[in-house]
């Protein structure tokens, strides 16, 4: 198979979570989200890239790493769930490798919490050696400190941002741009492969497009 076909895939439920996988060969992008993000990411994966998609995801709950209020009035506050659903991945990548045979290289990526989520991931577990952080919500109160103290265990990571997201009305928010590159000086401090892309546009500006693009520079040889 060279390229990815979603009519062909595969789907799942485990844990409660419904996992599309649309194997493609050895290497694999795990990415949280649904059919919109898969349309992108299809387009994005060459030869040899299968792809794997979780969704039925609580988004403030199971993407947060620690308890934390919310962001907005109209939201939830995080729940802190996400050392829960990183357990989870660990046995959903034993399901998807009974459909694509044995991984070689994994890879994690997520928009907004889902990028802030991949990017702990790589701290909590070395399932993933890669992690796509698209326009990641590093804003997140108190997680670049948990980078300081921490070590992760990937080879490459993959950050974006929208050059607009800085001026969010929230300073609790605002504060991502500069979040986001000290993100990047504690990975490259810790001898991780750190590529850094801005985008036009504020964190809702094609979103398709920057996933895409974070595929594309992650699963690169």
């Amino acid at each position: 198979m060279s390229s990815l076909d979603l009519s062909r895939s595969t789907v799942l439920e485990s844990d409660g979570l419904k996992v599309c996988i649309c194997p493609n060969g050895g290497r694999a992008l795990y990415a949280i989200g649904g059919e919109r993000e898969a349309r992108s990411l299809c387009s994005a994966l060459g030869e040899g890239v299968s792809l794997v998609l979780i969704d039925g995801i609580d988004w403030e709950r199971d993407l947060s790493p620690w308890p934390a209020p919310r962001a907005f009035k109209s939201g939830s506050d995080f729940g802190g769930k996400a050392d829960e659903l990183i357990e989870k991945l660990g046995r959903i990548v034993s399901l998807c490798e009974d459909v694509t045979g044995p991984q070689e290289l994994r890879g994690i990526a997520g928009y907004s919490l889902g990028g802030l989520f991949a990017l702990y991931s790589i701290y909590k577990t070395d399932i993933f050696a890669r992690a796509a952080s698209v326009s990641g919500s590093l804003w997140f109160d108190g997680f670049t400190d948990f980078m300081a103290a921490n070590s992760p265990h990937a080879e490459r990571v993959y950050l974006s941002l929208g050059d607009r997201e800085k001026h969010a009305r929230s300073p609790r928010l605002g504060c991502v741009e500069d979040r986001t590159r000290l993100a990047c000086e504690l990975l490259r401090a810790a001898g991780v492969e750190v590529v850094f892309e801005m985008n036009s546009g504020g964190h809702f500006n094609g979103p398709g497009e920057r996933l895409e693009k974070g595929a594309k520079a992650l699963m690169a040889p």
